[in-house]
Protein backbone atom coordinates (compact mmCIF):
# COMPACT_ATOMS: atom_id res chain seq x y z
CA UNK A 1 0.00 0.00 0.00
CA UNK A 2 1.26 3.61 -1.22
CA UNK A 3 1.66 6.37 1.39
CA UNK A 4 -1.53 8.26 -0.70
CA UNK A 5 -3.95 5.15 -0.63
CA UNK A 6 -2.85 4.76 3.16
CA UNK A 7 -3.50 8.42 3.99
CA UNK A 8 -6.47 8.11 1.77
CA UNK A 9 -7.66 5.10 3.87
CA UNK A 10 -6.97 7.01 7.34
CA UNK A 11 -9.04 9.84 6.35
CA UNK A 12 -11.85 7.57 5.14
CA UNK A 13 -11.95 5.83 8.62
CA UNK A 14 -11.51 9.28 10.69
CA UNK A 15 -14.98 10.48 8.62
CA UNK A 16 -16.98 6.98 9.20
CA UNK A 17 -16.31 7.61 12.84
CA UNK A 18 -17.39 10.91 12.70
CA UNK A 19 -20.19 10.23 10.65
CA UNK A 20 -21.25 7.09 12.87
CA UNK A 21 -21.39 10.00 15.91
CA UNK A 22 -23.26 12.73 13.81
CA UNK A 23 -25.82 10.35 11.59
CA UNK A 24 -27.21 7.19 13.03
CA UNK A 25 -25.92 3.85 11.54
CA UNK A 26 -29.18 2.46 9.43
CA UNK A 27 -28.97 -0.95 7.76
CA UNK A 28 -27.61 -0.69 4.22
CA UNK A 29 -30.72 -2.86 2.84
CA UNK A 30 -33.60 -0.92 4.01
CA UNK A 31 -32.90 1.50 6.20
CA UNK A 32 -33.62 -0.42 9.31
CA UNK A 33 -32.11 1.56 12.81
CA UNK A 34 -28.76 0.45 14.19
CA UNK A 35 -27.66 -1.93 12.02
CA UNK A 36 -25.04 -1.94 9.30
CA UNK A 37 -27.51 -4.81 7.89
CA UNK A 38 -30.53 -6.13 9.47
CA UNK A 39 -31.40 -9.83 9.96
CA UNK A 40 -34.05 -10.03 7.48
CA UNK A 41 -31.30 -8.74 4.80
CA UNK A 42 -28.59 -10.47 5.81
CA UNK A 43 -30.78 -13.16 4.99
CA UNK A 44 -31.41 -12.18 1.39
CA UNK A 45 -27.59 -12.94 1.19
CA UNK A 46 -28.28 -16.68 2.23
CA UNK A 47 -30.39 -17.38 -0.77
CA UNK A 48 -27.74 -19.26 -3.68
CA UNK A 49 -28.29 -18.74 -6.98
CA UNK A 50 -26.00 -20.21 -9.71
CA UNK A 51 -25.15 -18.46 -13.11
CA UNK A 52 -23.68 -20.26 -16.25
CA UNK A 53 -19.76 -20.12 -16.36
CA UNK A 54 -18.89 -22.14 -19.19
CA UNK A 55 -15.12 -22.64 -18.90
CA UNK A 56 -15.03 -23.16 -15.49
CA UNK A 57 -14.81 -26.62 -14.22
CA UNK A 58 -17.57 -26.95 -12.46
CA UNK A 59 -19.49 -25.30 -15.55
CA UNK A 60 -21.44 -22.20 -13.41
CA UNK A 61 -20.55 -19.64 -10.45
CA UNK A 62 -22.62 -19.22 -7.45
CA UNK A 63 -24.09 -15.98 -6.15
CA UNK A 64 -25.44 -15.20 -2.58
CA UNK A 65 -28.68 -14.03 -3.42
CA UNK A 66 -30.28 -12.02 -6.59
CA UNK A 67 -29.63 -8.28 -7.07
CA UNK A 68 -33.05 -6.46 -6.13
CA UNK A 69 -34.47 -4.99 -3.20
CA UNK A 70 -32.56 -4.83 -0.51
CA UNK A 71 -29.46 -6.60 -1.52
CA UNK A 72 -29.56 -4.65 -4.64
CA UNK A 73 -29.49 -1.21 -1.82
CA UNK A 74 -27.08 -3.09 0.17
CA UNK A 75 -24.37 -3.31 -2.42
CA UNK A 76 -25.30 0.30 -4.24
CA UNK A 77 -24.39 1.63 -0.60
CA UNK A 78 -21.30 -0.51 -0.27
CA UNK A 79 -19.76 -0.59 -3.91
CA UNK A 80 -21.04 3.15 -4.38
CA UNK A 81 -21.31 5.09 -1.54
CA UNK A 82 -18.37 4.31 0.74
CA UNK A 83 -20.15 1.85 3.14
CA UNK A 84 -16.90 -0.19 4.04
CA UNK A 85 -18.51 -1.05 7.43
CA UNK A 86 -20.77 -3.78 4.90
CA UNK A 87 -17.62 -5.57 4.30
CA UNK A 88 -17.71 -7.37 7.32
CA UNK A 89 -21.74 -8.79 6.51
CA UNK A 90 -21.07 -9.17 2.62
CA UNK A 91 -18.21 -11.67 4.45
CA UNK A 92 -19.79 -13.45 6.01
CA UNK A 93 -22.66 -13.91 3.54
CA UNK A 94 -19.74 -14.87 1.29
CA UNK A 95 -18.97 -17.64 4.09
CA UNK A 96 -21.27 -19.00 4.27
CA UNK A 97 -21.86 -19.51 0.66
CA UNK A 98 -18.46 -21.52 0.35
CA UNK A 99 -19.62 -23.80 3.40
CA UNK A 100 -22.95 -24.31 1.52
CA UNK A 101 -22.35 -24.07 -2.12
CA UNK A 102 -18.48 -23.88 -2.73
CA UNK A 103 -17.43 -26.56 -0.43
CA UNK A 104 -19.09 -29.27 -1.93
CA UNK A 105 -17.14 -28.56 -5.18
CA UNK A 106 -14.13 -28.63 -3.66
CA UNK A 107 -14.32 -31.74 -1.85
CA UNK A 108 -15.36 -33.59 -5.54
CA UNK A 109 -12.25 -32.59 -6.89
CA UNK A 110 -9.96 -35.98 -6.79
CA UNK A 111 -7.05 -35.42 -5.63
CA UNK A 112 -8.51 -33.05 -2.84
CA UNK A 113 -6.13 -29.52 -3.20
CA UNK A 114 -4.64 -28.20 -0.03
CA UNK A 115 -5.89 -24.47 -0.77
CA UNK A 116 -7.65 -22.76 -3.79
CA UNK A 117 -6.75 -19.56 -5.55
CA UNK A 118 -9.15 -16.39 -5.33
CA UNK A 119 -9.15 -14.58 -8.01
CA UNK A 120 -11.15 -10.92 -7.07
CA UNK A 121 -12.36 -9.49 -10.65
CA UNK A 122 -10.10 -6.42 -11.67
CA UNK A 123 -11.51 -2.69 -11.35
CA UNK A 124 -10.36 -0.33 -13.54
CA UNK A 125 -7.77 2.11 -12.11
CA UNK A 126 -10.88 5.49 -12.28
CA UNK A 127 -12.82 3.21 -10.64
CA UNK A 128 -10.10 2.23 -7.67
CA UNK A 129 -9.41 6.04 -7.56
CA UNK A 130 -13.07 7.00 -7.16
CA UNK A 131 -13.72 4.74 -4.38
CA UNK A 132 -10.56 5.14 -2.56
CA UNK A 133 -9.56 0.98 -2.61
CA UNK A 134 -10.00 -2.13 -3.62
CA UNK A 135 -13.11 -2.39 -3.11
CA UNK A 136 -13.32 -6.28 -3.53
CA UNK A 137 -10.22 -6.99 -1.51
CA UNK A 138 -11.50 -6.97 1.99
CA UNK A 139 -14.23 -9.82 0.82
CA UNK A 140 -11.27 -11.89 -0.83
CA UNK A 141 -9.13 -11.66 2.23
CA UNK A 142 -11.92 -12.75 4.37
CA UNK A 143 -13.13 -15.48 2.44
CA UNK A 144 -9.21 -17.04 1.92
CA UNK A 145 -9.00 -16.98 5.66
CA UNK A 146 -12.28 -18.33 6.20
CA UNK A 147 -11.20 -21.34 3.45
CA UNK A 148 -7.85 -22.03 5.34
CA UNK A 149 -10.33 -22.46 8.68
CA UNK A 150 -11.57 -24.99 6.95
CA UNK A 151 -8.09 -26.83 6.25
CA UNK A 152 -7.94 -25.59 3.01
CA UNK A 153 -4.21 -24.28 4.66
CA UNK A 154 -2.24 -23.48 1.46
CA UNK A 155 -5.47 -20.79 0.06
CA UNK A 156 -4.18 -17.19 -1.19
CA UNK A 157 -5.80 -14.31 -2.51
CA UNK A 158 -4.21 -13.83 -6.14
CA UNK A 159 -4.90 -10.63 -8.01
CA UNK A 160 -4.17 -11.88 -11.18
CA UNK A 161 -6.35 -9.99 -13.33
CA UNK A 162 -5.60 -6.55 -14.86
CA UNK A 163 -8.56 -4.14 -16.79
CA UNK A 164 -7.29 -1.36 -19.18
CA UNK A 165 -9.02 1.40 -21.38
CA UNK A 166 -12.30 0.76 -20.65
CA UNK A 167 -14.80 3.71 -20.35
CA UNK A 168 -17.82 3.45 -17.97
CA UNK A 169 -20.27 1.56 -15.89
CA UNK A 170 -20.50 -2.20 -16.88
CA UNK A 171 -23.50 -2.29 -15.22
CA UNK A 172 -24.80 0.77 -18.01
CA UNK A 173 -24.12 -1.28 -20.90
CA UNK A 174 -26.77 -3.14 -22.27
CA UNK A 175 -27.10 -7.04 -22.91
CA UNK A 176 -24.35 -9.75 -23.29
CA UNK A 177 -23.13 -9.02 -26.50
CA UNK A 178 -22.69 -5.38 -25.59
CA UNK A 179 -20.75 -5.90 -22.29
CA UNK A 180 -18.55 -8.52 -24.01
CA UNK A 181 -17.57 -6.16 -26.92
CA UNK A 182 -16.91 -3.80 -24.47
CA UNK A 183 -14.68 -5.70 -22.42
CA UNK A 184 -13.26 -8.16 -25.02
CA UNK A 185 -9.43 -8.25 -25.13
CA UNK A 186 -9.47 -5.75 -21.83
CA UNK A 187 -9.22 -8.18 -18.90
CA UNK A 188 -4.97 -9.08 -18.64
CA UNK A 189 -3.34 -12.08 -16.34
CA UNK A 190 -0.53 -10.79 -14.61
CA UNK A 191 2.12 -13.26 -15.22
CA UNK A 192 3.81 -12.17 -12.22
CA UNK A 193 1.53 -13.97 -10.09
CA UNK A 194 1.31 -17.08 -10.72
CA UNK A 195 -0.41 -19.86 -8.71
CA UNK A 196 0.78 -23.75 -7.59
CA UNK A 197 0.19 -25.61 -9.99
CA UNK A 198 -2.52 -27.87 -8.55
CA UNK A 199 -4.06 -24.84 -6.87
CA UNK A 200 -8.01 -23.92 -8.58
CA UNK A 201 -8.73 -20.69 -9.00
CA UNK A 202 -12.15 -19.12 -7.60
CA UNK A 203 -13.30 -15.59 -9.20
CA UNK A 204 -14.62 -13.28 -6.83
CA UNK A 205 -16.91 -10.58 -7.89
CA UNK A 206 -19.96 -8.35 -6.19
CA UNK A 207 -22.59 -8.17 -9.22
CA UNK A 208 -23.01 -10.68 -12.06
CA UNK A 209 -25.64 -9.65 -14.72
CA UNK A 210 -25.59 -10.96 -18.26
CA UNK A 211 -22.14 -12.82 -16.64
CA UNK A 212 -19.81 -11.50 -19.94
CA UNK A 213 -17.39 -9.81 -17.22
CA UNK A 214 -17.15 -12.62 -14.95
CA UNK A 215 -16.87 -14.99 -18.10
CA UNK A 216 -14.07 -12.84 -19.90
CA UNK A 217 -12.33 -13.43 -16.84
CA UNK A 218 -12.59 -16.97 -16.82
CA UNK A 219 -11.57 -16.66 -20.45
CA UNK A 220 -8.19 -15.02 -19.66
CA UNK A 221 -7.52 -16.98 -17.03
CA UNK A 222 -8.03 -20.44 -18.94
CA UNK A 223 -6.54 -19.00 -22.31
CA UNK A 224 -3.06 -18.40 -19.87
CA UNK A 225 -3.28 -21.89 -18.64
CA UNK A 226 -5.07 -21.84 -15.54
CA UNK A 227 -7.63 -23.76 -14.31
CA UNK A 228 -10.77 -21.99 -13.23
CA UNK A 229 -12.79 -24.00 -10.72
CA UNK A 230 -15.88 -21.66 -10.14
CA UNK A 231 -17.18 -18.17 -9.40
CA UNK A 232 -18.60 -16.89 -6.40
CA UNK A 233 -20.07 -13.75 -6.66
CA UNK A 234 -22.71 -11.40 -3.93
CA UNK A 235 -25.44 -11.12 -6.35
CA UNK A 236 -26.97 -12.01 -9.54
CA UNK A 237 -29.41 -10.29 -11.47
CA UNK A 238 -31.52 -12.43 -13.40
CA UNK A 239 -33.19 -11.64 -16.47
CA UNK A 240 -35.70 -9.59 -16.82
CA UNK A 241 -38.46 -12.29 -17.87
CA UNK A 242 -37.14 -14.47 -14.71
CA UNK A 243 -36.75 -11.33 -12.32
CA UNK A 244 -38.94 -9.21 -10.49
CA UNK A 245 -38.82 -5.50 -11.38
CA UNK A 246 -39.77 -4.32 -7.87
CA UNK A 247 -37.76 -2.31 -6.53
CA UNK A 248 -37.87 -3.77 -2.80
CA UNK A 249 -38.85 -0.82 -1.11
CA UNK A 250 -41.02 -3.00 1.10
CA UNK A 251 -39.13 -5.85 1.26
CA UNK A 252 -36.45 -6.03 4.94
CA UNK A 253 -37.65 -4.76 7.92
CA UNK A 254 -37.97 -1.64 7.27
Amino acid sequence: MTATEAMTNALAAAWRQLRDVLLPRACAGCACPDAVLCTECAQALRRPVAFTLPRSAAGHGIACGTYRGPVRHAILSWKDHGDAEADGPFADALADLFDTAGAPIIAALDPMPTGIGIVPAPSSSRSTRRRGRRHLDPLADALAAHCRSRGLSDTQVLPMLRVHAVHGKSVQTHGARDRMRRIHGRIIVDDAIWPASTMPLVLLDDIVTTGATIGACADALVDAGHDVLTAFALAYTPPKDKGDADDGAGDGCR
